[in-house]
């Protein structure tokens, strides 16, 4: 008789290592991941984006500024929170949700905050395989990102989510330049922040087709995160993740798949997006 093993899929670190500077005064107050979209904190979604992929396990790696917040935060987001909510307030109870299957834990990052360093500590707490790796100011409230980023790639191998190219947003963005064509292409280089006159030179040289804008999804394999790891310990700053992705891109395959789907940016201010 042919038995089949099971492949567990993979956990999710969801870095919020940051204090939410760029979002004003009140980010003194509420951390940024938890400021409301479509009526639910971005990091709720976030934890159904998980959900969505099979994902049992994530970890939110927080600052340590708003450890007092984790024990509210971690019941709101157990599995079946919101029914018991829905009972005690006397409203009809919905479905569970895909995120009442996903443990959720949350660790404070050690030391300053730096994305790598998020992802390696996030990782270290999972001790597992690959992980993704989501950013909590990042939101899709379709919860459909990192499932496409998953399904439309191989595991094992490196990759990263990107929106198609737009001259006038890239100076907020990592630009990626891609070879190759259809749904998933490959990494060949990334240029961080690019200005208004990069951006177009950039379209010159490559064409606005092998370019994308990096959405804060990734799948970080084991080899990959040793290569962070090192690249963190050796360089006397630690380098921005993106930018240690693409050095890693020069010497290894790092897929890209490409969403139409708006993400949310919770790290600008102003209300409610």
């Amino acid at each position: 008789m042919n038995q089949t093993t099971a492949i567990a899929v993979a956990p999710v670190v969801i870095a919020a290592g940051g204090l939410g500077t760029r979002v004003g005064g009140w980010s003194q107050y509420l951390p940024k991941e938890l400021r409301p979209v479509r009526g639910r904190p971005g990091l709720a979604h976030i934890v159904d984006e998980a959900g969505a992929t099979g994902a049992e396990r994530a970890v939110v790696v927080h600052h340590p500024y708003y450890t007092p917040l984790v024990p509210w935060t971690r019941r709101v987001l157990a599995p079946g929170a919101l029914a018991r909510y829905q009972l005690l307030a006397r409203q009809p109870v919905e479905e569970p949700r895909p995120a009442d299957r996903v443990r959720v834990d949350f660790i404070p990052q050690r030391g300053q905050y730096a994305d790598v360093t998020s992802v390696l500590e996030g990782a270290e707490h999972l001790r597992a395989g690959d992980v993704y790796v989501v950013f909590a100011d990042n939101v899709d409230a379709t919860h459909t990102a990192l499932p496409l980023l998953a399904s439309a790639t191989t595991p094992g191998v490196p990759a990263v989510l990107g929106t198609p190219f737009d001259v006038e947003a890239a100076s907020h963005y990592g630009v990626i330049v891609c070879a190759g064509t259809g749904p998933v292409q490959t990494m060949v280089g990334l240029v961080e922040k690019p200005s208004r006159a990069e951006a177009a030179r950039l379209v010159e040289e490559y064409g606005a087709g092998a370019l994308r804008l990096v959405q804060g999804r990734m799948r970080i394999t084991p080899d990959l995160l040793g290569y962070l790891d090192t690249a963190a310990r050796d360089a006397a700053a630690e380098p921005k993740l993106s930018l240690a992705v693409a050095a890693y891109a020069r010497a290894h395959r790092v897929h890209v798949v490409t969403t139409t789907q708006p993400m949310i940016d919770l790290g600008l201010a102003g209300g409610e997006p």
